[in-house]
C-alpha cells in the first residue's frame, strides 16, 4: 500500500518538477536503492524480470531506483533525464493470474528506457500490450493485482491506471497524487477500452473492486495527498514533499485503527496493516539536471532524507538486505532506531524527527545548488551527508537502548515481536 504525488513547476517554490513517494511493503520487506548505470546490450539479447523473460533494449538510461529486494522491478525512481515514475497496486475486477511483468518491472522498463512522459507512455503501453501483467507481488503471499502509475518529467505529468491489459491515461495540471484506487473515470486523454455504443469508457466505475480499496483507505490517502498540495500550490519544495510523506492526523496512535489513512504509514496489529513504509524517495528535476533524495530506511518519519546523485557513486550501504537480519546492511541497522521507537512512539518520535529535521533543513539546500557541480563536489558532499545521517543513527541507537521503554498496547508489542522472531531479530526491547 503506498502513495505517489508530483508538483509540476507552475506548482513548485523554484519552478521545477518534483515528485515522491513512500514504499509501503511487508514489515521485514527490506528495500535497496540503487544507481544503475547506463547499458548498451547486443541485438538479441533478453531480459529476466521478476516473473518472465523478455528481449532487452539495445541501451538503457541511467537509473537511481528504490526496489524491495525479492523483485527485479522497483518501487519508486528518477533516470539521468529527469523522468520519475511512482506505482501503486490498484484492484481491479479483470485481474490475470498468468505470470506476466509485475508492477515494479514495468517502473523500471519505463525508467530505463523513456527519458520523457512521451515515450514513457509509448514503452509501457507497448510492454503491456505483449507480455501483460501478472504473477505474485507479495513477499510472504500469493498476490496478484494490477498497477497504476505518476509519471513525471521537467514539465509534464500524467496518471497510468490498468485493468489487466487495458490502461488509461490522464495529463496531471499543478499537482498529482495517485494510492491504492483507481482515479481515472471517463475523464481520460488515452484509453484502450472501447466503450459502449461509442460512450467514453468510465474506467473506476467499471473495473474498481470497491471492497478492497475500502480496506487498505485508498481514496481518503488520495484525497489526503491530493489536499495538502492544492493548498500550497506555488509554494511546494522539498520540505513540503518530506512533510507530506511524513503525514500523521493530530494524535495519530499505530497501534490503533484496522484502516490506514494517514500517508506516512506503520504496521499495527489489524490484519490490513502488516504494512509500513520500508523506504521513501523524492526526486528534483531540473534544467541543470536530476537527483534523488532517499532514506533507504523504514519508517519514513523516523528517517533522514539523503542525496543521491548521478554520474557518481552512491555510498556504501552495506550488502543488499533481504527479509531476515542482514549484518552490515543500512536498513537492517536503521530497524534498531526504528523498532524501538515504534514502542514509544508518540514521546520518542518527535525527538528523532526534530534532530533528522535539523539535517535536512541544511541539505536541501546545498544539495539543489550542486545540480551542475563537478562530479568530485557532488561525492564529497553525498559522502558527508550519509556521513552524519549514519553519526546521528547511531547516536540514537544507543540512546534508545537505554530507555526502559514498553509498547503501550500489547496487541501492538506481540505484533513486533512476532515480525522480529520471523526475521532472526532479537526484540528491541531486550
Amino acid at each position: 500500500m503506498c502513495d505517489s504525488f508530483a508538483a509540476l513547476p507552475s506548482a513548485a517554490r523554484h519552478g521545477f518538477t518534483l515528485a515522491a513517494k513512500n514504499a509501503d511493503c511487508e514489515i521485514n520487506e527490506a528495500q535497496a536503492v540503487l544507481r544503475l548505470p547506463r547499458r548498451s546490450y547486443p541485438e538479441g539479447a533478453m531480459l529476466r524480470t521478476t516473473h518472465v523473460v523478455i528481449p532487452q533494449a539495445r541501451q538503457t538510461h541511467e537509473v537511481i531506483i528504490d526496489k524491495s529486494f525479492w523483485t527485479w522491478g522497483g518501487e519508486i525512481g528518477v533516470n539521468e533525464h529527469g523522468l520519475a515514475v511512482g506505482n501503486e497496486a490498484i484492484f481491479s475486477r479483470a485481474g490475470d493470474d498468468k505470470d506476466g511483468l509485475i508492477t515494479g518491472d514495468l517502473l523500471r522498463l519505463m525508467l530505463e528506457r523513456a527519458s520523457d512522459c512521451a515515450e514513457a507512455l509509448e514503452v509501457f503501453g507497448d510492454l503491456l500490450s505483449r507480455f501483460g501483467q501478472g504473477g505474485n507481488c507479495e513477499l510472504r503471499g500469493n498476490s496478484h493485482f494490477d498497477s497504476s502509475y505518476l509519471v513525471s518529467d521537467r514539465k509534464t505529468a500524467f496518471v497510468i491506471e490498468t485493468s489487466g491489459r487495458d490502461w488509461a491515461t490522464r495529463e496531471v495540471k499543478g499537482v498529482g497524487a495517485i494510492s491504492n484506487a483507481m482515479t481515472i473515470g471517463d475523464d481520460w486523454q488515452r484509453c484502450t477500452i472501447p466503450g459502449a455504443d461509442g460512450a467514453r469508457t468510465d474506467l473506476a466505475a467499471e473495473f474498481e473492486n470497491k471492497s478492497m480499496v475500502a480496506a487498505v483507505g485508498a481514496h481518503q490517502r488520495q484525497q489526503v495527498a491530493y489536499d495538502w498540495l492544492r493548498a500550497r500550490e506555488g509554494t511546494i519544495d522539498l520540505g513540503t514533499m518530506a512533510a507530506l510523506l511524513r503525514q500523521h492526523p493530530e494524535g495519530y496512535d499505530p497501534a490503533i485503527g484496522d484502516v490506514c489513512t494517514n500517508i506516512c504509514m506503520h504496521a499495527g496489529p489489524h490484519p490490513n496493516r502488516f504494512w509500513q513504509a520500508c523506504g521513501a524517495m523524492i526526486m528534483e528535476t531540473t534544467e541543470q539536471g536530476a537527483m534523488a533524495w532517499v532514506t533507504a530506511t523504514s519508517g519514513t518519519c523516523l528517517s533522514v532524507f539523503k542525496p543521491v546523485y548521478f554520474g557518481v557513486p552512491m555510498p556504501d550501504t552495506g550488502p543488499t538486505p533481504t527479509e531476515t537480519v542482514t549484518e552490515g546492511s543500512l536498513w537492517w541497522k536503521h530497524e534498531k532506531l526504528h523498532r524501538r521507537a515504534m514502542a514509544s512512539f508518540a514521546t520518542v518520535g518527535p525527538e528523532i524527527r526534530e534532530s533528522f529535521e535539523a539535517l535536512e533543513v541544511k541539505w536541501f539546500s546545498e544539495g539543489r545548488a550542486l545540480a551542475a557541480a563537478s562530479p568530485v563536489e557532488k561525492m564529497e558532499f553525498m559522502a558527508s551527508c550519509w556521513r552524519e545521517a549514519e553519526t546521528v543513527t547511531d547516536r540514537w541507537i544507543a540512546d534508545l537502548s537505554r530507555r526502559n521503554v514498553t509498547f503501550p498496547h500489547q496487541g501492538f508489542g506481540a505484533m513486533w515481536q512476532t515480525f522480529n522472531t520471523a526475521a532472526s531479530l532479537s526484540t528491541p526491547l531486550a
